[in-house]
């Protein structure tokens, strides 16, 4: 009997530690496969950063050239006021001119 029960305790000892192996073998295993799911669930939130940094990138640099081209628009307009201004200082300088002139020869 005590054959038979140290055979039996040996049995036991013997499927406890492939128990033991076994499931160390798997939670190697679901490790690995967290490891893998998480390096994936990273990329993923890589790339759609990637795609939001892009996005917000493309709106900045939209906007700002719209900004760009309104006052390009708007320098366009000033020059015209500009030359507008000076030409009719121009005239009325040329105005000025033409009667100190006349008022010159009418003095003589």
């Amino acid at each position: 009997m005590n054959e038979d029960i140290l055979s039996v305790l040996l049995q036991a000892e013997s499927e406890y530690h492939a128990a033991v192996e076994n499931a160390v073998e798997n939670a190697g295993i679901y490790t690995d496969d967290c490891r893998k799911k998480q390096s994936a669930y990273i990329e993923v939130l890589k790339q759609d950063w990637d795609s939001f940094e892009k996005a917000e990138s493309d709106k900045l640099e939209n906007m700002l050239l719209k900004d760009e081209q309104k006052m390009e628009a708007e320098m366009e307009e000033l020059r015209k006021r500009l030359k507008i201004s000076q030409s009719e200082k121009a005239d009325i300088i040329s105005e000025r001119l033409k009667e100190e002139v006349l008022s010159l020869y009418g003095n003589r």
